[in-house]
C-alpha cells in the first residue's frame, strides 16, 4: 500500500493504492472521496462527473450545483436549517453542511493521511484519518472536538453515491425491516413519514415491489431511512457481474442507514445513495423531535469510522467488522 499526491480533474488529491484498488481523495473540499476504482474489476464504483474541471461553489453554496459526486461527508447537518439550541440558537447551518465545502489541513503519514478542518459557524474541529487495512479497502476514522463548553447537537451522515446497474441489489442487516420515507417524486414509498416493509411491500398505487432492489431507469427517486437503531453497521450492494461493494460502520456511534434510490431523475444518473448516519431525518432538530440525537458534549469529542471495501465477491467478503 502507498500513499502518494497527484491531481483528480484540476484539484489536489491525495492517493492510497494497493496492487488491488485506488482510492482518491480531495484535501480542498473536506477530503471527499473522488474514486474508488478496482484494478482487479477494472472498475469504478462511485459516481463521476464528466466535466474535465471540478465544479466548486463558494461556502454556503448549493451542494447539488457543486461536484456532487463519490463521498463526501455531510456535518453538522444535510438540510439547510438553523441550529436551535443555546448558545447558537438561530445560527444558520448550510446546505448538507460545511465539511464537504472546507479545505483541510493534510498530514501525510507512510500507511496513512489525516485531513483537519475547521467550523465555521459552530466552533467545531473535524478529523478524519485515511488507511488502507488490506488491498480493497479504505478505513475512515473519525474525530469531531468540541473546545467549547456547550454541547454541540451534530448530524454526520456518509454520502456515498454509488454507481447502479440493472439487476443491484441492496444488502443491509436483518433487522432493518420497516423503512421511513423522506421524500418520493413518484409517491411509491408514500408521503413524508410514511412506514414501510422492507424489502417486499405493496406501494401507494397498489403494486407488490421489492425495494430492495434497481431494475430499471424508470425516473423512480426516492429516500427513506430504516427505523431502528442498528445492531450491526453495515450495508452493501451486488452487482449483476458477480461483485459487491460494502460498506461498514460503528453501530454504536452511527446507529442509522439511510438509502436514496436513482433511477434517472437526478441528473440522469442510475445509482444508489449509501448514507450511514448518526440521526436520521436530514437535520439534527428534527431527528431531536423522532427520539434521536447526536451530540459532541462540552469540552469532548465524538469518534466513528467507516470502512468502504471494494471489488469483493460476495456480501460476506464485502462487510468488514468494526
Amino acid at each position: 500500500m502507498s500513499v502518494s499526491q497527484t491531481a483528480y480533474k484540476d484539484q489536489r488529491a491525495v492517493v492510497l493504492e494497493s496492487g488491488a484498488a485506488r482510492f482518491v481523495l480531495l484535501p480542498d473540499t473536506g477530503a471527499g472521496l473522488a474514486s474508488a476504482y478496482s484494478k482487479a474489476r477494472q472498475k469504478e464504483y462511485l459516481v463521476q462527473r464528466p466535466q474535465e474541471r471540478y465544479l466548486r461553489q463558494p461556502f454556503d453554496g448549493v451542494y447539488t450545483d457543486a461536484e456532487c459526486a463519490g463521498v463526501d461527508d455531510m456535518f453538522p447537518t444535510i438540510d439547510r436549517c438553523a441550529y436551535d439550541r443555546f448558545p447558537w440558537t438561530g445560527t444558520p447551518l448550510s446546505d448538507h453542511g460545511e465539511v464537504w465545502n472546507l479545505p483541510c489541513e493534510t498530514q501525510i503519514g507512510e500507511n496513512s493521511v489525516r485531513f483537519t478542518c475547521h467550523g465555521v459557524r459552530l466552533p467545531y474541529v473535524f478529523h478524519k484519518t485515511a488507511s488502507m487495512p488490506d488491498d480493497n479497502t479504505l478505513l475512515l476514522a473519525y474525530r469531531v472536538e468540541n473546545p467549547t463548553a456547550f454541547a454541540m447537537d451534530f448530524l454526520w451522515a456518509g454520502h456515498a453515491m454509488v454507481v447502479a446497474e440493472p439487476g443491484l441489489t441492496l444488502h443491509v442487516p436483518e433487522d432493518c425491516r420497516r423503512g421511513v420515507a423522506v421524500f418520493s417524486n413518484t409517491g411509491r414509498i408514500g408521503g413524508y413519514g410514511a412506514r414501510f416493509d422492507y424489502p417486499a411491500y405493496t406501494d401507494a398505487q397498489g403494486v407488490p415491489r421489492d425495494v430492495s432492489r434497481m431494475d430499471a431507469r424508470d425516473g423512480n427517486c426516492e429516500k427513506y431511512y430504516f427505523e431502528n437503531n442498528l445492531a450491526q453497521g453495515w450495508c452493501a450492494v451486488t452487482y449483476p457481474a458477480g461483485d459487491a461493494l460494502g460498506i461498514s460502520f460503528t453501530a454504536q456511534t452511527v446507529p442509522y442507514l439511510g438509502i436514496l434510490h436513482n433511477a434517472g431523475e437526478f441528473r440522469g444518473l442510475f445509482n444508489i445513495f449509501l448514507e450511514p448516519c448518526t440521526c436520521a431525518f436530514d437535520r439534527p432538530d428534527v431527528a431531536r423531535l423522532h427520539g434521536q440525537s447526536s451530540t459532541v458534549p462540552a469540552h469532548g469529542a465524538y469518534e466513528w469510522q467507516m470502512a468502504i471495501r471494494i471489488g469483493a465477491g460476495s456480501v460476506h467478503d464485502a462487510v468488514m467488522p468494526l
